[in-house]
């Protein structure tokens, strides 16, 4: 999201209303499941921060730039803890599956 030139002051306050935005729908995304829309939300959420932080902040944006950040930061352990606990659930899965695969294998080879 680029700032309206016009009026930085405004343009801070959005895109860092917008961060916040996009963290919580990356975490309602976790909350319920859906990896593709966090990933989906994250790369946008990538892209607002670099536009926030790519020029200083004025400082009539300073309260909401500093709300929003601290906001962002109280969702993010809880949100971090979701990717991680997925991870970790499609990590045993992938485990499963191969040792599933190798039981089959040992099967088909063993019943020759």
């Amino acid at each position: 999201m680029n700032m309206p030139a016009a009026d930085p002051v405004l343009g801070h306050k959005q895109m860092a209303r917008r961060l916040l935005g996009l963290t919580e729908q990356m975490l309602r995304a976790a909350r319920s499941g859906d990896w593709a829309a966090v990933a989906e939300h994250e790369a946008q959420r990538q892209n607002a921060a670099r536009d926030l932080f790519a020029s200083p902040i004025p400082e009539g944006a300073v309260s909401t730039v500093e709300y929003c950040v601290a906001q962002l930061l109280e969702l993010d352990p809880e949100l971090l803890r979701l990717v991680s606990q997925a991870r970790e659930a499609a990590g045993a899965e992938v485990r499963n599956l191969r040792a599933g695969r190798r039981a089959v294998d040992q099967y088909a080879r063993f019943s020759r």
